[in-house]
């Protein structure tokens, strides 16, 4: 390891340790102790005005300012830095770095609460969230993948080498493509294809014909299969034993078909859920016995994966109305009665008392707040009303 290596990464530990400890409170506690440090670290002047600059305001009809902003020898912008206190980063924030990078025509920024660094290319074009390259976690990421990572898009030598610009856009297609193929694994085990199931039950009864074995029931090896594929195409030691199932149904002594089994329902695809509601997430489908606890469900789901106490206060900012503000740390803030009311992960409450289409509505926002796609990241089924027949006038 080079000595500058060395350095950045005794640092990064120094800054860790602070982090731990909850020494680092306020965006200013973010900037005296966080980034300046890490900022010198990687061959940054903060003494040098024309390599760093605070508080930096770019005019036209309104004054946009970076809480940092790198130049390169030209006196360009070449990085952009967006602080906040720790557990303050939300996707406002995000969206103040991509818009006033874009202004000054950045193709590199991050935002930072110490923690928690996100790195953009904001000039890639897409979504917000498109554009969003790597995020690395000071807290809980290994010491060198942290220091590596921080080396690799923020060195002095690298962003000015256009080293850095060129990792982050190589990285961003990278981690998208992997993106992809972990959601793609997560569909295929989580709900088998029929035409792979079939494929394996196929290629497994063509091998008990081979050996002479006794050809298996088409259900109980369906069954089994889609075990297999579920548990990463392996038999977990505790599977146990199949429980004995009667053979494929092709008819009785008198020739009687049995009744066609109804078409199994998937996201997005087909006939909404009947009776229950069904929720896809991440390649996932979920089915609860009604639209109020798949709406608590995804909420609380969202809340582990998109920030915790921070998920829920972005989503109240963007759900609450002029007489409830419907999410609350208690069920009388929520604007509701109690009885009305559910507790999610973390102690929070949401009010349940709303139509199934005000609901969805709410979900489009948390998947806002939590800055995923509504109808691609998270899709849901919910049951199809039916229509009042009218009666006949006598």
């Amino acid at each position: 390891m080079s000595r500058s290596g060395q350095v950045l990464e005794t640092t990064v530990e120094s800054v860790r340790g602070h982090l731990v400890q909850g020494a680092v409170r306020t965006e200013a506690d973010v900037r005296q102790y966080v980034l300046s440090p890490l900022l010198r670290a990687l061959g940054w002047n903060l003494d040098d005005p024309g390599a760093v600059r605070r508080e930096y305001a770019v005019k036209g009809k309104k004054n946009y300012f970076f809480d940092y902003a790198l130049f390169n020898r030209h006196q360009r912008v070449v990085f952009v830095i967006e602080a906040k206190a720790p557990g303050k980063m939300d996707a406002d924030a995000r969206d103040q770095l991509l818009l006033y990078a874009m202004k000054t025509e950045t193709s590199l920024g991050v935002t930072t609460d110490g923690r928690s660094w996100s790195f953009y290319l904001p000039l890639a074009g897409g979504s917000s969230q498109a554009r969003l390259v790597r995020t690395l976690n000071l807290e809980t990421d290994g010491l060198d993948e942290a220091a590596s990572g921080l080396e690799r898009y923020l060195a002095r030598s690298a962003v000015l080498a256009g080293e850095a610009h060129l990792a982050a856009t190589s990285d961003r297609q990278r981690f998208a493509l992997q993106g992809l193929v972990r959601s793609g694994w997560d569909d295929l085990v989580g709900g088998p294809s029929d035409k792979l199931v079939k494929a394996l039950a196929a290629a497994a009864r063509t091998t008990a014909q081979r050996e002479g074995s006794t050809s298996p029931s088409g259900r109980v090896l369906n069954k089994v299969v889609r075990a297999f594929i579920k548990s990463g195409f392996s038999f977990p030691d505790d599977t146990g034993d199949v429980a004995p199932e009667p053979p494929e149904d092709d008819g009785d002594a008198s020739g009687v078909q049995s009744p066609p089994r109804p078409p199994r329902l998937r996201a997005g695809r087909g006939p909404r859920a009947q009776g229950g509601a069904a929720w896809t997430y991440r390649g996932k489908r979920r089915v609860e016995k009604n639209p109020t606890e798949m709406y608590v469900a995804v909420i609380g789901r969202l809340y582990e994966d998109h920030g915790g106490a921070d998920f829920y206060v972005r989503l109240r900012a963007r759900i609450q109305g002029p007489k409830r503000a419907h999410l609350g740390s208690s069920p009388a803030a929520t604007g509701v009665p109690s009885k009305y009311s559910r507790q999610l992960p973390g102690g929070w409450w949401l009010n349940t008392n709303l139509g199934t289409q005000d609901k969805i509505r709410k979900l489009r926002r948390a998947c806002e707040a939590a800055g995923i796609d509504f109808g691609s990241d998270l899709e849901v089924e919910v049951p199809v009303a039916k229509a009042k027949s009218r009666q006949p006038r006598s």
